[in-house]
């Protein structure tokens, strides 16, 4: 082989060496995504096992605590002792009123309690008696000269027909949510009051197979890029070694005509 075919051969090797390196590159960082989403999927599989959800023990009610609640079960479970409350929305984000399933808005009567503050009339059916009696019900003049009740309509932040359990706690630990008992009192979940927090159990099965569904498939893709780097470092020593033989055989026509003219 001439000194001008090695040259030649020499810088196709070379371009097929750095080739081989950009493509081992790529799938070096090809690995790092994948092994960024599989981190990812264990975090979201962590989370899925270890969420929580409300359940409410009744000591005459053996059986009130085996399954996790949703807002219609808290009234359902009770006998009507406790009821859920949300936060209004907008401009009314100050003022709880009564969850009704299925409502996607309310029109209620306005009353002024005894600090002056209007409240509506589900605040008003919440409270003792002591403290209705000192509750004013506010009224205006129509049109026709009428005093009617002043009302107004809010917008429930929940229409579905009911809260599920992981939505429920969630809107209760973020404070859009409440419970509160027949007098209008909040109940504290942390108190002794039968309702307890434990592990949400119903979505593990489906987050174990995602799971292995998701981990099953990255494990392919991993196997399948290895094997791809495995053939690419094959290649890189196969092209190191013609490229040393093609800079001896260099080495030696450059070493010939050397001689040739000294």
């Amino acid at each position: 082989m001439g000194l001008a075919a090695s040259q030649a051969r020499l810088l196709l090797l070379t371009a097929r060496k750095s080739d081989l390196e950009f493509r081992a590159q790529q799938i070096t960082n090809s690995e790092m995504i994948l092994a960024m989403q599989t981190e990812q999927i264990a975090r979201e599989y962590s989370i899925k096992i270890s969420n929580q959800a409300l359940f409410y023990t009744d000591g005459s009610d053996a059986t009130s605590a085996m399954y996790a609640l949703t807002a219609t079960d808290i009234a359902d479970l009770t006998g009507g002792a406790y009821s859920i409350q949300e936060r209004g929305v907008g401009d009314d984000d100050d003022t709880w009123h009564t969850w009704a399933p299925g409502q996607a808005t309310s029109t209620e009567v306005l009353w002024t309690d005894g600090d002056g503050k209007t409240i509506t009339q589900s605040d008003y059916d919440a409270l003792p008696q002591s403290e209705k009696d000192k509750c004013t019900k506010q009224t205006t003049t129509n049109d026709a000269g009428e005093t009617v009740d002043v009302t107004a309509t809010y917008t429930q932040r929940y229409t579905d027909s009911d809260i599920a359990p992981l939505a429920l706690l969630e809107g209760l630990k973020r404070g859009t949510l409440r419970i509160v008992d027949a007098n209008g009192q909040v109940i504290d979940l942390n108190g002794n009051n039968g309702f307890t927090q434990s592990y949400y159990t119903d979505d593990d099965r489906e987050a174990e197979a995602k799971y292995e569904q998701q981990t099953s498939s990255i494990q392919v893709k991993e196997k399948r890029l290895q094997n791809d780097l495995n053939q690419i470092e094959t290649q890189q020593k196969a092209c190191d070694t013609e490229i040393d033989s093609v800079k001896k055989v260099m080495e030696k026509n450059i070493e010939r005509t050397f001689k040739v003219f000294s």
